[in-house]
């Protein structure tokens, strides 16, 4: 890229990290149509377009890019994202391969790639990149956050907590690290802090739906069934037909008591699988502690 296109595509860049993809798409238009060879706006534009979810317009301009600048490594990157989203995992993995052939140090390459391997179940491969992230790039908030979803994964949640303590010194208050860091605390047996990242998840983002339903565990597992009930209801406004949140919703009135409520809540799960009617399938599939199962094991008998 020239020292001209670098001026002409940094307030472009600005613009996208305030989320003004329209305007920055209208301002590469023009630039695009003023030079049909410029790789850099192309992959801008194809971006922008990413982050509106205009997959077609995306992949043609990142195509374009790439045709234009076959061995940039940023570029495939970008391609390889876009292919994630569309679900095609095998083109997204040649790009990533593709994109560390031509830098075999380039830490985003390492990073999505890990996600990858991840979304496939080989949290081993998926450790080894997201390792070889930051070791290129020790500063990278995402990849030292993915590298402690990871070990929570594994069960190595001391080293979660560890991961998820450096990412928030680095990415500044995020709410979905909070409910990461916030079930790491659960499975070390550190509730009062467990309870105080989910609630600082909540501040922060009032829509996250998984840092009310583990809140509403820890509640449950400290005998606090009307605080687990009326965060299980928060957050199954939120998303109605999610079945841990149903599970939540039954085990929590029948913990109070309420039978004619908690029935039909796991009825509805037993439409959606009858495996449900084993309480412990309901646990291992919500990964609930052995408190929630054993309300699970009560309810299930008078069904």
């Amino acid at each position: 890229m020239t020292t001209e296109q670098e001026t002409q595509l940094a307030p472009i860049q600005a613009l996208m990290e305030e989320g003004e993809y329209d305007e920055a798409i209208a301002q590469l238009d023009a630039l695009i149509e003023a030079d049909n060879k410029a790789a850099a706006a192309f992959h801008m534009r194809g971006e922008a377009y990413l982050e509106l979810e205009d997959i077609k317009s995306a992949l043609r301009d990142l195509n374009m890019a790439i045709r234009l600048d076959k061995q940039n490594p940023d570029y495939l990157v970008s391609r390889g994202r876009l292919h994630m989203v569309r679900g095609d995992g095998s083109e997204a993995m040649s790009d990533f391969k593709r994109a560390l052939k031509f830098d075999p140090n380039h830490a985003d390459a390492f990073l999505e790639r890990g996600e990858l391997f991840r979304q496939k179940g080989n949290l081993t491969k998926a450790q080894a990149d997201f390792d070889e992230a930051v070791t290129r790039n020790p500063d990278n908030g995402d990849a030292i956050y993915s590298r402690g979803i990871i070990y929570a994964d594994l069960n190595r949640h001391a080293d979660a907590l560890e991961d998820y303590n450096r990412a928030l010194e680095l990415m500044g208050d995020d709410s979905d690290v909070y409910t990461s860091r916030g079930a790491a605390h659960f499975y070390l047996d550190n509730l009062a802090a467990a309870t105080e990242d989910f609630t600082k998840a909540i501040e922060l983002e009032d829509t996250n739906a998984g840092a009310y339903n583990n809140r509403a565990v820890v509640a449950f597992v400290e005998d606090r069934y009307e605080d687990a009930l009326k965060d299980y209801e928060t957050a199954i406004e939120l998303m109605p037909t999610e079945r841990i949140l149903l599970g939540g919703m039954a085990i929590s009135h029948h913990a109070l008591g309420h039978e004619e409520e908690a029935i039909p809540f796991w009825k509805v799960l037993l439409e959606m699988d009858r495996r449900y009617k084993d309480a412990d399938f309901a646990g291992k599939d919500f990964l609930w502690p052995p408190q929630l199962i054993a309300e699970a094991r009560k309810l299930v008998k008078k069904l």
